[in-house]
């Protein structure tokens, strides 16, 4: 495991992507970087932030950040109880488990799944449709699970 802090060059490029991937989130001016099997974490404050790895193709906010310091940047879908443990194992997300949407998402973007009674954080998720079509669905796959509790990233946050 290497780690080590971001200069000014690549604090740059990180907020760049970002305002592009996820605008809301804010990224403070020491980013320290954490690279494991491919796999770069980003620490705001000491807090595991953001995921990069090619497999997910994109930037992903890890679960740990959302715990401590909100997801109120972030669409959120409240599942139904029923929904709580196979979403947090890892599983895509279906029509029939969703309570209440909050907030926007088109096709392609992230949005985080809450549980319905303290609204924590169970996993991050990509749109398979936009918020209008999903809550237009009576039944089928609305997202893809891109990091749970108890995954590779969230077992690597824990070892920091």
């Amino acid at each position: 495991m290497r780690r080590w802090v971001l200069s000014k060059k690549d604090r740059r490029r990180l907020r760049e992507a970002v305002e592009k991937q996820l605008p809301g989130l804010v990224v403070p001016d020491r980013v320290e970087v954490v690279v494991e099997d491919g796999v770069k974490l980003y620490l705001f404050e000491g807090i595991p932030a953001l995921i990069e790895d090619e497999g997910l193709g994109r930037l992903v906010p890890h679960l740990m950040y959302l715990l401590r310091r909100g997801y109120d940047w972030l669409p959120a879908v409240v599942v139904d109880e029923g929904a709580v443990k196979p979403i947090s194992r890892g599983a895509d997300l279906m029509r029939p488990g969703i309570v209440e949407v909050r907030g926007r998402f088109s096709k392609g973007e992230l949005f985080v799944v809450v549980e319905p009674s303290r609204g924590l954080p169970l996993a991050v998720h990509e749109a398979l449709y936009s918020s209008e079509e999903v809550l237009a669905m009576e039944r089928g796959r609305v997202s893809r699970c891109l990091h749970h509790v108890g995954d590779r990233y969230w077992r690597l946050g824990q070892q920091l």
